[in-house]
């Protein structure tokens, strides 16, 4: 039976469940042991699981509503649970949660649906109470800040230990692939603002919800580049948009986002299908893009900045 000693400490209050590595659907988890025993996000491998579910905890806060957050809340059910008004629908309902996905508007295929529903393990979770930007959670010694970091989806958050120094910021996580936004509510605007927001507060360091969990060295570099992929992405879309792509089917063919497809290749290209339209209404929004029906081309004087092999 794992014990104490084996977290990853942070201080004498504050532990780590890091999770290693990219495997859906589990994602790293901080535990607060504190007056009130606290977890943020609640989807750990089978072992932390089996450590975690010993201990009372007293409330679990979800960052937001994708099942790798809270894939395990049903096995507290004497804790009470939080998360961000924004994200509850889909956490409640398999067809909101399909449809958030791209998964009742780019298909119509109930095998797929229910495949996608059973690989992800989908399951619905109550929630008991929300979080909101700028709440303090006292825990005792601990205190939490919620900061609203929309952009992966409407209510992801992250949290801020003010008299720590540092944020656990979800699915921020500075992964090799870039920021994810493949919900049909995503927004590249809100996401490239909330990096920008955690640039600006200059933690010392960051937990990730995925990957390496404790991020400390040329943060604000990795930051910054994490948020650039963004924008490298919106470059292709712009040289496929100027070669004559201009259907969402014909651009995502050419998979300017994920460049492979992984397995399944039909669920990999709904999400990069539902990822080029989050960037066709950034451009809309920008006054560079003109739609017509179901074709999308660039207003005149849009142009790529460079050349991009896809």
């Amino acid at each position: 039976m794992k014990g104490e000693e084996w977290l990853f400490k942070i201080n004498d209050h504050i532990y780590v469940v890091d999770f290693q590595g990219f495997e859906y659907p589990h994602c790293n988890c901080l535990l607060v042991k504190d007056d009130i025993n606290c977890l943020l996000d609640n989807s750990p491998g089978k072992d932390d699981l089996e450590y975690l579910s010993k201990l009372p905890i007293d409330i679990i806060i979800n960052s937001h509503g994708h099942i790798d957050h809270y894939l395990c809340n049903e096995r507290f059910s004497y804790s009470k649970i939080y998360m961000h008004q924004a994200d509850q629908a889909i956490t409640q309902s398999a067809d909101k949660y399909l449809e958030a996905f791209g998964l009742k508007m780019l298909t119509q295929n109930p095998v797929l649906q229910q495949l996608y529903l059973n690989s992800v393990k989908y399951c619905t979770t109550m929630i008991d109470d929300t979080i909101s930007e700028g709440q303090i959670i006292n825990l005792g010694s601990t205190k939490i800040q919620v900061l609203h970091l929309p952009g992966h989806s409407p209510g992801h958050c992250g949290f801020l230990f003010p008299d720590k120094g540092f944020i656990f910021t979800a699915d921020i996580d500075i992964s090799s692939f870039g920021p994810w936004y493949a919900n049909l509510n995503s927004s590249i605007t809100d996401y490239a603002q909330s990096i920008e927001r955690i640039i600006a507060m200059k933690p010392d360091f960051i937990i990730s919800g995925h990957g390496e969990a404790l991020i400390k060295d040329n943060l604000p570099h990795k930051l910054t580049n994490y948020r650039d992929i963004i924008f490298a992405r919106q470059e292709r879309i712009i040289e496929l948009l100027y070669r004559g792509y201009h259907s969402l089917y014909d651009l995502a063919r050419q998979c300017p986002i994920y460049i492979k497809f992984p397995r399944p290749q039909e669920v990999f290209f709904i999400y990069e299908q539902v990822m080029i339209l989050a960037h066709l209404r950034y451009m809309e929004e920008r006054g560079q893009l003109i739609r017509e029906a179901d074709r999308y081309y660039l207003k005149d004087g849009i142009r790529p900045a460079k050349s991009y092999s896809v």
